[in-house]
């Protein structure tokens, strides 16, 4: 086949590029994407435990899928990187794993995962991520938090990470970027391959049982190639470390009891011996169909009665009309010319369509009513408190968001003064609309079966405004050789961000205004002269802008020794159709009340190896004048305070002999914000705790491997007492935990058998998202020990 050596590179490419300069490498091997590379790791090796310690030059063929092929030596790099391999990744991925469950393993700064659908929470460096799938965002100013749960673990050829806030892909990445890149075709002629998994938890419980198909197929011509890939799981119930079934997730919804089908597909072609183009899709749909609901106690005690505390247990029984689902899909297309007035020109479009229904609940507007009634007059207690009993809604909400955008940049190779010079510019936009509704469910039915029946009562609310933000900048960046050892980039980015929000009925106003119109409520609201009519919010919009400043560099004191450091700032704004969903009638949408939050990142680090040990140290600040946060009462708020997150990071690995390796990670975030001029920590929901992980991994000559790996995370309740002193807070303690792994790979005479052994010592605890967000009926235990084997051939 012919070799493709011309670059092609998407947007996201040329903004990471900004803080790197191209090389390549003659003696490189080419990777399944066409990305050539020269880690220093075999299949057996865990290459990513020690980011960007051995990598030499990555060059990047014509073949190379839409995405962030990072064409620079990655070594070179002035800030925290991290690429994770194909091996690594299928290493982690045998049973019912996540994506969200293998980057915590594989890398150090990232939050652990919350055992849910949602990663919600888990951030890098205390700031959210910019999650992308083969460069096309999966996250946007709208999040549904189900970035993680966007692709099949064996659909990914790589996980490319880049943390910290920087200015040089826009607005969003206030805590990095990590970006998943799909399979694509390596070879010439027909390759195939063949996926066959089943899990279970301890007991070996029938209803715990999942299954994995999986099937690949793909073709690589002279000037045509093309890949597609299709899995289907269907995941069964999970269950505790005392073998009893984990209540379901009726805040943010689980994947027990899904059927889940995960679709990835791409086209290249090659117009010319310079130019490309290639077209990448992806379908995700996952779906639930479960039995069992949550136990509210007698007569819905733990939602109606203040201090009820629910018993957790999944009960068998539940009848949801309309069962929660996760679906995404995505399509980008790139071409790029590698030789456009001897420049290399990249154009990308994308469109990405994300909807979700989560799982019923109850809420209640107790304390809106109230304020109502006092207000006209009724402050007996006992009165209220038989009032106030009515003030309860049982919702189901469901979202839509779709996204579009194009990219276009140019990167020119020239000499400046005798140095090596690499010039990245061009311009993006982005538009993004969001929706989301809430459907009322039969109040009645509801509790007539204690929360275990949920209809529809046709019934609708709105879940903040339609909201349309569109987003645009500009960029140019530059990347100079001072010398054979000293690199230095700097940029500059202008950012603008415009939201504009629809007229929109809050969801309060609309509570209330069913509530006084009630049988039995009436009566009373008229003989106090309440009659209460919803009110609206109008239509409305801001626009902010920002010039965004990055600056760093690296130097090779030896040459297994360099040092790096690096400024970049980044900016965002809050979810502003989530932020805008609990304010009350007569709120004004404007540039004063939606504020964007600007983020100064400091980073500085060490890397370097010694014999047959690798490791990677770094240090790193940010602050901010906001904050963004959930209340006690689960509204969201900016408040215009100054915050600050700090911390550090280290990674290494040790080749004992030939066939030992071991290695760990830890991470240590910390972070306060002002309070009435104290600083106050930031809890767990904002910050990674103190995390580590650990393996020791032992490979046999003929390609087979066995590995132990731990992951730990420190408990701590100095937020939980700081936050005493601030009324709105939500902090809640949280206690630390260790969990240990067996995994590995059998080679077998045709294909190779994966197994896993999750939790082996089947230790009862609760992820740090279970602890720490919502209230008690999210204090969920996680999973007892789970099994998990596989079965992959290529043919």
């Amino acid at each position: 086949m012919k070799s493709h050596h011309h670059v092609a590179l998407s947007l996201l490419t040329l903004c990471i590029s900004q803080q790197l300069y191209a090389q390549t490498n003659t003696n490189s091997v080419q990777s399944a994407s066409g990305v050539q590379a020269t880690a220093a790791a075999t299949p057996n090796a865990s290459s990513s435990d020690v980011p960007s310690v051995t990598l030499d030059a990555i060059a990047v063929s014509a073949n190379a899928k839409t995405g962030t092929a990072l064409a620079q030596k990655i070594s070179e790099m002035p800030a925290v990187t991290q690429v994770i391999y194909e091996a690594d990744i299928q290493a982690q991925a045998t049973g019912n794993r996540t994506v969200g469950d293998i980057l915590a393993q594989l890398v150090p700064s990232l939050g652990v995962s919350s055992g849910s659908v949602s990663n919600y929470g888990t951030t890098m460096h205390g700031r959210p991520v910019q999650y992308l799938l083969n460069g096309v965002p999966l996250s946007g100013s709208r999040s549904l938090s189900r970035e993680l749960n966007s692709i099949d673990p064996e659909q990914i050829e790589r996980v490319e990470v880049l943390s910290g806030a920087t200015s040089i892909y826009g607005a969003g990445a206030a805590g990095g970027l990590i970006n998943i890149v799909t399979k694509s075709t390596a070879g010439y002629g027909l390759t195939r391959q063949t996926r066959l998994g089943i899990n279970s938890s301890r007991e070996f419980k029938s209803d715990s049982l999942g299954y994995h198909v999986g099937q690949s197929i793909g073709y690589g011509g002279e000037r045509v190639y093309g890949n597609v890939d299709v899995d289907y799981e269907t995941t069964g119930g999970k269950f505790d470390s005392h073998g009893d079934r984990i209540s379901p997730d009726a805040n943010q919804t689980d994947n027990q009891d899904t059927d889940t089908i995960s679709v990835n597909a791409n086209l290249g072609f090659d117009i010319s011996d310079t130019k490309t183009m290639n077209l990448a899709a992806t379908y995700y749909d996952s779906e639930q169909d479960t039995d069992y609901g949550v136990d509210y106690g007698n007569d819905l005690s733990v939602l109606l009665v203040k201090g009820t505390i629910p018993s957790l247990r999944a009960i068998d029984g539940t009848n949801i009309e309309n069962q929660p689902y996760n679906t995404k899909s995505s399509v980008n297309l790139n071409y790029n010319d590698s030789d456009f007035l001897g420049s290399n020109l990249s154009l990308t479009g994308y469109y990405r369509d994300e909807k979700a229904r989560f799982y019923p609940s109850g809420k209640l507007f107790n304390k809106q009513a109230q304020e109502v009634w006092v207000n006209n007059g009724l402050t007996d207690e006992t009165t209220l408190g038989k009032l106030l009993a009515a003030s309860a809604v049982v919702t189901q909400s469901e979202a839509d968001i779709e996204v579009m955008g194009l990219r276009a940049a140019m990167q020119t190779e020239t000499d400046v003064m005798g140095k090596n010079t690499l010039f990245s510019y061009g311009a993006d936009f982005e538009r993004e609309e969001s929706e989301q509704t809430y459907y009322g469910q039969d109040l009645t039915t509801f509790l007539a079966s204690n929360g275990l029946t949920s209809t529809s009562n046709g019934l609708s609310y709105n879940g903040g405004p339609k909201t349309t933000i569109d987003k645009w900048g500009a960029f140019v960046n530059a990347d100079v050789d001072m010398t054979d050892k000293w690199h230095t980039s700097a940029g500059v980015r202008y950012q603008n961000i415009k939201s504009d929000t629809d007229r929109f009925v809050p969801i309060y106003e609309q509570l209330l205004a069913d509530y006084f119109a009630t049988n039995g409520i009436s009566d009373i609201a008229d003989a106090y002269g309440i009659d209460y009519e919803a009110g609206a919010v109008e239509a409305g919009s801001s626009k902010h802008d920002k010039v965004l400043f990055n600056l760093g560099t690296s130097y090779q004191l030896t040459d297994d020794d360099q040092v790096f450091a690096n400024f970049s700032q980044g900016f965002t704004t809050a979810d502003v159709q989530r932020a805008l969903r609990d304010v009350r009638a007569g709120f004004v949408v404007n540039s004063d009340n939606i504020q964007p939050i600007s983020i100064n990142n400091y980073e500085l680090g060490w890397t370097g190896t010694r014999g047959d040990t690798s490791a990677k140290v770094s240090g790193f600040y940010n602050d901010s004048d906001k904050t963004v946060r959930f209340t006690n009462d689960y509204t969201v708020e900016v408040v215009d305070t100054d915050e600050r997150i700090y911390g550090a990071e280290a990674s290494l690995t040790h080749d004992l002999n030939k066939d030992w390796q071991v290695g760990g990670s830890v991470a240590y975030t910390r972070g306060q914000y002002k309070k009435d001029g104290d600083w106050l920590e930031l809890d767990a929901v904002r910050l990674t705790p103190l995390k580590g992980t650990a393996y020791a991994q032992y490979n046999f000559s003929e390609g087979s491997n066995i590995r132990l790996q731990a992951l730990a995370v420190g408990g701590s309740d100095k937020a939980y007492k700081d936050q005493q002193n601030d009324p709105d807070a939500s902090a809640q303690p949280l206690t630390g935990y260790a969990t240990f792994d067996v995994l590995g790979q059998v080679k077998l005479p045709v294909g190779r058998m994966g197994y896993g052994v999750y939790n082996i010592l089947n230790k009862d605890y609760q992820t740090v998202y279970h602890q720490t967000t919502f209230g008690d009926l999210n204090r969920l235990p996680a999973s007892g020990t789970t099994y998990g084997l596989s079965y992959t051939v290529d043919y």
